[in-house]
């Protein structure tokens, strides 16, 4: 969930690379995010925060920005009269303070939790998601779900702020053990050089790097046990956030995004990343509502 480092030369403040491309800013606010509906519009674009994360918005070796999230929120916004959308690169633990202090209008979609609902408001959630991991080849550390983690000699590479962060936490696993790291690009990498034995990410950005490192002697375990220990579960729903004030930019977004998911455009969007309508949330999973509840 990267080509490129997401830091970006303040000379190239902003890329656009022709008609509807994706802005890329990497320095203070152009805009006030927290501008009414109507005001987003007249301004032109909307402010996307996201972290380089594969397969949901990354940068490519040319600098544009591409991924299944970003190309939903492009979708969207062309649907409610945003004609472009600008991302603002930053690392995934300041995407929630960037919203709260209006330098984003939205970000990359992001797991619902209890304590993150008393702070920002979402959109319907259209995604789910668990972890998996890769580990070399053979598994020689007979690694299978986070209980493996806290019990095995094991070095873990997390990306920092993000939900496995978080569970290793929570599963009390030895902080000796792990290493977080930024993004996916140096997690693949610290996992390549042998810096850690397994790298643990949400199931998507996973199945992407798996692809990159195919045959270079690594394997994917993709049943992956949630911790014994804890009374938590693994799999979340995910949706764009919004700052608490901008009750109408998201009303404006769950009604183009209800549009775009009936008619097969978001699957299309997504299906070049191994996203699919089976990650969609069904009528078994919870409402928003259930799962800020907690």
């Amino acid at each position: 969930m990267k080509t490129q480092p997401i830091s970006l030369n303040r000379r190239r403040l902003l890329k656009v690379a022709g008609a509807g491309a994706i802005g890329i800013v990497a320095a203070p606010r152009l805009a006030q995010a927290q501008d009414s509906l109507e005001e987003i519009k007249s301004r032109g674009y909307l402010l996307y925060g996201f972290n380089g994360e594969r397969p949901y918005g990354y940068l490519e070796a040319d600098g544009s920005l591409v991924g299944s999230e970003i190309g939903i929120a492009r979708a969207v916004a062309k649907e409610i009269g945003i004609p472009e959308v600008q991302g603002v690169a930053m690392n995934f633990d300041s995407l929630i303070p960037a919203l709260q202090a209006g330098r984003i209008d939205t970000c990359l979609p992001i797991f619902v939790k209890p304590p993150r609902c008393k702070i920002i408001i979402y959109a319907t959630p259209h995604f789910k998601e668990g972890q998996s991991a890769i580990v070399p080849a053979g598994n020689p550390k007979g690694i299978h779900g986070w209980d493996d983690l806290i019990k095995n000699d094991v070095k873990i590479g997390l990306v920092a702020g993000t939900t496995p962060s978080e569970i290793a936490t929570n599963a009390k696993i030895d902080n000796a053990k792990i290493t977080r790291f930024p993004d996916t690009t140096t997690l693949s990498a610290g996992l390549k050089s042998g810096r850690v034995d397994v790298i643990v990410e949400a199931t998507g950005s996973v199945r992407l790097i798996f692809e990159e490192l195919k045959g270079s002697g690594f394997e994917r375990i993709a049943d992956w046990a949630k911790p014994s220990n804890v009374d938590t579960k693994i799999t979340y729903l995910a949706a764009f956030p919004f700052n608490k004030d901008a009750v109408e930019l998201r009303d404006a977004w769950n009604g183009a995004l209800a549009k775009l998911l009936a008619d097969g455009t978001i699957d299309k969007i997504t299906a070049p990343y191994g996203i699919d309508a089976a990650d969609r949330p069904g009528p078994a999973d919870p409402t928003l509502e259930a799962e800020c509840a907690g």
